[in-house]
């Protein structure tokens, strides 16, 4: 009877060990999910891109392109773009060129999207799309938010959902070169 009991009483608490694991890890999953991992829109399981890829030339809208260029696209009300924000404004402030769009059906009026204005328009031009299919959305492609992407003479260089991983990505490469058949000019 005791060999019984102890083996009820050890089966219980790897029951509970288990149970105490498996909340850990929905709670760790529940705080990734915010953190601009994946962007809104995104469809869970499967690999999507955020924007055009890397190497993709900008074409259709009435900007100029040339030099090196930051661009974050925004949602208002969108939990991970207020999270990525402030770390936008802050690597706007080391771009001499920064153009900050943000989808909006309302113009810009409602409360979230001009909370969002006043705090990018010291670091960035900004352009208020009402529409997924308005020009800067469909040129770079996007298909979830938060967005951002470094553009070089015309072409896409670098593209996350994080603004934190724009700045590695420029430390790890320094020069770009347009492929072969794209407008660009060697650093």
């Amino acid at each position: 009877m005791t060999a019984l009991t102890s083996a009820v009483v050890l089966v219980g608490a790897l029951g509970v060990v288990n149970l105490l694991l498996t909340f850990g890890i929905i709670r760790r999953l529940r705080q990734d999910a915010g953190t601009g991992d994946r962007p809104i829109g995104a469809t869970p399981g499967r690999l999507v891109a955020p924007a055009a890829p890397v190497g993709t030339e900008i074409q259709g809208t009435d900007l100029r392109w040339d030099g090196e260029t930051l661009v974050g696209f925004f949602l208002p009300g969108c939990d991970p773009c207020e999270e990525q924000l402030p770390e936008f404004v802050t690597h706007a402030a080391k771009w001499q060129r920064v153009v900050a769009v943000v989808m909006d059906p309302s113009g810009g009026v409602s409360g979230e999207a001009a909370e969002a204005l006043r705090r990018l328009r010291p670091v960035a031009d900004v352009v208020v799309e009402k529409s997924p299919d308005d020009a800067l959305h469909k040129a770079f492609k996007v298909s979830g938010y938060p967005v951002f992407c470094t553009v070089r003479d015309g072409v896409v260089s670098s593209v996350s959902g994080r603004a934190a991983d724009l700045a590695l990505e420029m430390a790890r490469i320094p020069a770009w070169s347009a492929p072969s058949g794209k407008i660009g000019r060697a650093h």
